[in-house]
């Protein structure tokens, strides 16, 4: 949305096209980021339980149009470009194209809120909708980092009752992604399955090839091996089913991270939310615990693959001590 010519409620200056501009995920109030910054919260953050939404003083409402459904497809009420029905926001512009508001969008945090019109990243949700039974803005609470990416996939995901959507930080990740996104269980569970797999595949033969390709390696950096030598030793790894049973379990572990994630996280989001509103007893303490209970945690990332690593090690040092 263009906030150009509307006033920061902090600092009561006007917007130029220069600012760079913080946009309150509950209620959707521009500040300059500087304000929000210094004053940690929403300047309306004590209207936040009335159900407060901001609306813009200044520019003008964009039109609405209706949706006109035609066979399986549906037009944006903005740019009119024509998207899948199942999509649930426009593809060109990414304006919500379901449950339109008469009002402003509601943009999540990270969300571009620059510039004239819809920005590429704006997601239209109005925070009182209905996400997996509790509220976008619970939900964009819960989430913190990353929801305007994760919250539009929830939408796809619970329209469609597609149970697969692509997450590449999971797919490059694996494990870790989800001990960065407080999945403990389901970390340490993938995490054993990888260190299971590669205690089977480490045999004597993978392990004597491993010795003789790193001997040559050595040589080779010290001028007394050729290039040929290193590859040959580097080639008689690769043709060891060991290594190809390797490397497709590998794969696929990365490939059932990366189409599972999604689904995983939304349940665990749904059911963190539904637990917390099940044991507190007044909206602060529920507030609070949202919000330490969400969120990604960039020290279980770490650990996870400082204790990966060690527990490899481990693993493979007993396998060779056994064998």
């Amino acid at each position: 949305m263009n906030f150009i010519g509307e006033k920061c409620p902090v600092c009561n200056k006007a917007f130029t096209d220069k600012d760079d501009i913080a946009v309150c995920p509950i209620c959707g109030t521009p500040h300059h980021r500087e304000c929000y910054l210094q004053s940690n919260n929403c300047f309306n953050e004590a209207r936040h339980g009335e159900g407060y939404e901001w609306t813009p003083e200044v520019g003008e409402k964009l039109p609405m149009i209706e949706h006109i459904p035609v066979q399986n497809k549906v037009f944006c009420p903005y740019c009119g470009s024509e998207n899948a029905a199942e999509e649930p926001v426009c593809t060109n512009c990414g304006a919500r194209l379901y449950n339109n508001r008469n009002d402003a969008p509601f943009p999540f945090p990270g969300a571009n809120t620059q510039g004239a019109g819809f920005g590429t990243n704006v997601v239209q949700i109005n925070p009182n909708d209905i996400l997996g039974g509790h509220t976008v803005s619970d939900t964009a609470e819960y989430i913190q980092s990353g929801a305007d990416r994760y919250i539009p996939k929830f939408y796809k995901m619970e329209k469609t009752g597609k149970r697969i959507s692509f997450n590449w930080a999971a797919f490059i990740f694996g494990q870790y992604w989800f001990f960065f996104r407080k999945m403990t269980k389901i970390g340490i569970f993938i995490s054993l399955a990888v260190i299971l797999i590669t205690a089977l595949c480490t045999t004597p033969r993978l392990t004597d090839n491993m010795t003789e390709y790193q001997a040559v390696m050595e040589e080779y950096y010290q001028g007394k091996a050729t290039s040929g030598e290193l590859a040959e030793a580097q080639q008689a790894i690769i043709s060891l089913v060991e290594t190809k049973v390797l490397l497709v379990s590998e794969l696929l572990i990365h490939l059932f991270c990366g189409l599972y994630a999604n689904t995983l996280y939304k349940n665990k989001v749904q059911q963190d939310i539904g637990r917390i509103k099940a044991t507190v007893h007044s909206e602060e303490e529920y507030r609070g615990t949202l919000f330490r209970s969400g969120g990604v945690s960039a020290l279980q990332f770490i650990l996870s693959v400082f204790c990966f690593t060690i527990a490899s090690e481990a693993v493979s040092m007993l396998i060779s001590m056994i064998r």
